[in-house]
């Protein structure tokens, strides 16, 4: 049996053997490449599929807030989503059992409860049943209600159905605990919850009409983009200057669909979709389980987690709405955010306001953007050590879009025991030592030993066991492959790389999309990437772009 402390073998690579040391590996040809020929066709479009999504509890919560001011977390209730390519919106992952049923049953009767009990909170309907009358008034509700929440203008079969079950529920009446209903809020309560059990409203259906051509891509009408656009910036439904636009039919042109996302974007709410993004995309919401050895690391505790995880979103949100807005800056900046206890664990001064999270200047020689945060420094380390292949994976698998293989069923994973007398660097030297080895680790060993400066709770140091510390690390089989010094050092490298500027915009692409990329997208991410380098790596004008990509204007077309 193979014994490997932690082998990853990258088949993305084309690696069919492992045999190389990392220390001294060969040197790589230098080869002139070719240029890549274009996969855009002029005039051709090419949307790609366009499935059919449940919402996610992050956006169930948010549309049940903005729909009917209800901000109590519903969908807190159902459990988790499954994730795919990183993320929890892919469709095909987005499975849906009888419990989940049994869960989305549960939230509308309680939604529907809390909000009969006090319809005056929403600010598009008013009607008094007592002079208007009862049907009026529920006409009058179900109408506006059953439009928003189906984000596009109800049937007449649809509103017919709607009022016949609001009948069917005043009739039958209900209980409030002891006390009876009366028969406007029994009927209208019925009819809440038969929308918010209806696929139509736990579903994103935005398809264009069937098109008489089969295969030929279809502009999507004005209320579907409305959808589109509020679930892609801001994770929830249209708001009313979003519907009143797809009722006009003023979201027909791709200019009329930029000028809405420009002033989405200066919504709150597209922040905390930024930030989620990243979350999901960096996976640094799992530092909230992260457990470490008291004896090794006895500073540590779980309130620290939760200032790692505040800082990485205060800095992602400030960076992107704030500050310089790009790609470039959320891998360099020289400033993070902290709370007084965060403050003491990296040694930096004090801040103002304590428990709040505030900005403060790093020594950009020390510290700098997302890779140097607590959040990813502590997710990808032991329990009670670093782990220069964790690291290091993180930087190939996230920021590279690469595809790290498990290891083959002969290899038998390990990892070797802190030694006070040895550092991180020689214990893992074993990788290079064992041939069967050291081939794949030299992807991400030399890439993790540059992050030898920081401990496993990201702790900035200069020394372990009483060495000296080497930062020293190496990428392979990149478009900036060579050596670097420390985290910084690194950063700076990743932010000149096209590849990694790839990998980003791909992974917004199926954020964005709710699935992976295909063959017929090829276009539509090459026209993205050229105009993300063009606007100088800005991540709000990548949005505007993807809201003019042939995948989100256009349904339809073969795959």
């Amino acid at each position: 049996m193979v014994r490997c402390y932690l082998h990853v073998s990258l088949l993305a690579l084309g690696l069919a053997a492992c045999d190389g040391i990392i220390a001294a590996p060969p040197p790589a040809p230098v080869e002139v490449p070719l240029p890549k020929p274009s996969a855009c066709t002029p005039g051709e479009v090419k949307p790609g599929p366009a499935p059919i999504r449940r919402m996610t509890r992050f956006e169930y919560d948010n549309t049940i807030r903005d729909l009917l001011g209800d901000d109590t977390h519903p969908a807190a209730e159902f459990g988790a989503e499954e994730e795919a390519l990183g993320f929890n919106n892919n469709a095909q992952a987005l499975s849906t059992s009888s419990a989940l049923v049994d869960k989305h049953f549960a939230a509308a009767s309680g939604i529907a409860a809390r909000l009969t009990s006090n319809l005056g909170r929403l600010t598009w309907y008013s009607c008094a049943p007592a002079t208007q009358g009862d049907r009026v008034c529920a006409e009058q509700f179900l109408k506006a209600f059953g439009a928003r929440a189906y984000r596009r203008p109800l049937t007449a079969e649809e509103e017919a159905e709607l009022f016949a079950i609001y009948d069917r529920g005043a009739t039958i009446g209900g209980l409030d605990g002891t006390t009876p209903l009366t028969p406007f809020v029994a009927g209208l309560r019925l009819a809440v919850e038969s929308v918010l059990i209806s696929p139509d409203f736990l579903y994103r259906v935005e398809l264009p009409a069937p098109s008489p051509d089969a295969g030929v891509p279809v502009r999507l009408d004005s209320h579907a983009l409305a959808s589109r656009l509020s679930y892609l910036l801001w994770a929830s439904q249209p708001d009313e200057a979003l519907k009143l636009a797809a009722d006009k039919g003023e979201l027909s042109t791709p200019e009329q669909v930029r000028a809405a996302a420009r002033r989405m974007l200066l919504d709150p709410r597209a922040r905390a979709v930024v930030s989620e993004f990243h979350q999901q995309w960096l996976d640094f919401d799992r530092i909230a389980n992260v457990g470490k050895a008291a004896s090794v690391y006895p500073r540590w505790s779980t309130a620290h987690a939760g200032s790692m995880h505040a800082e990485t979103r205060a800095f992602v949100e400030h960076v992107v709405f704030d500050g310089e807005g790009t790609y470039d800056a959320l891998l360099t900046a020289p400033y993070t955010f902290v709370d007084a206890r965060l403050a003491e664990l990296y040694g930096l001064p004090a801040p103002m306001g304590g428990a709040a999270m505030n900005k403060v200047p790093l020594d950009p020689k020390q510290r700098g953007g997302l890779l140097t945060q607590g959040s990813l420094l502590t997710l990808n380390a032991h329990s009670n050590q670093t782990s220069p292949v964790h690291r290091g994976k993180l930087v190939r698998e996230a920021f590279l879009c690469e595809v790290l293989a498990a290891p083959p069923p002969e290899v038998m994973i390990t990892v070797p025991e802190p030694n006070p007398n040895s550092t991180a660097r020689e214990r893992f030297r074993e990788h290079s030592d064992n041939a069967a080895c050291s081939a794949c680790h030299r992807l991400m060993d030399p890439l993790g030993f540059g992050f030898e400066s920081f401990d496993g709770i990201g702790v900035h140091r200069d020394t372990e066991a009483n060495l000296p510390i080497d930062a020293s690390g190496h990428i392979y089989g990149t478009d900036v492959a060579g050596p670097f010094t420390g985290v910084p050092g690194l950063a700076k490298k990743l932010s000149l790389s096209a590849q990694a500027r790839r990998c980003y915009v791909k992974q917004w692409f199926r954020f964005a999309h709710g699935r992976g990329e295909q063959a017929a997208d090829a276009c539509t991410l090459e026209r993205l990437e050229k105009s993300f380098t063009e606007d100088g790596r800005d991540v709000k004008k990548l949005l505007e772009e993807i809201t003019q990509s042939d995948a989100f204007l256009y349904a339809g077309g073969a795959p």
